[in-house]
């Protein structure tokens, strides 16, 4: 069954890959767009095998032991889509910010277009603000609403 086999290869994505990089070359198509749909400065770029083993070792050397986790999965014809957390500890210089010792719990959500029983495109969007306020990059939303208080009040 195509969809199961699908959801089979995202699930190597997230529980396979991160412990063992070399399952990369599996999975992925030789060459992957990511619509990182986060970032308005470089929405998207083109990966491949070798860079997503790459981009592991960074998430290890800046998260220290991550995880994301699959809360829930749905697929339809060649499009898998994840709702997912992550949590990891800021242990790495992020955005030019040293590390933190902050543990971070964020969630997010993948479509992946799956062809040829490879992973051949993403589309990625998560809780960049949640996860900024948890590293203390921007304050929290309960500051920030304390502080429209106290101005309306003058």
């Amino acid at each position: 069954m195509p969809l199961e086999r699908n959801k089979a290869l995202v699930r190597r994505f997230f529980e396979d890959a991160p412990y063992h990089p070399e399952v990369c070359d599996e999975i992925f198509a030789d060459k992957i767009p990511w619509h990182a749909l986060y970032r308005t400065d470089h929405p998207d770029f083109i990966s491949d095998p070798q860079a997503e083993k790459q981009a592991y070792a960074h998430h290890i050397r800046l998260w220290g032991g991550w995880s994301e986790s699959i809360d829930e999965m749905v697929a339809e014809g060649d499009r898998v889509v994840v709702r997912w957390t992550f949590e990891g500890t800021h242990q790495g210089e992020y955005l030019g910010i040293p590390p933190t010792h902050k543990t971070v719990v964020f969630s997010g959500i993948y479509i992946f277009r799956i062809e040829n029983q490879h992973i051949a495109e993403v589309w990625n969007l998560w809780d960049q603000l949640g996860e900024w306020q948890q590293l203390g990059i921007l304050p929290a939303t309960q500051e920030i609403l304390h502080q429209n208080e106290d101005w309306e009040d003058q």
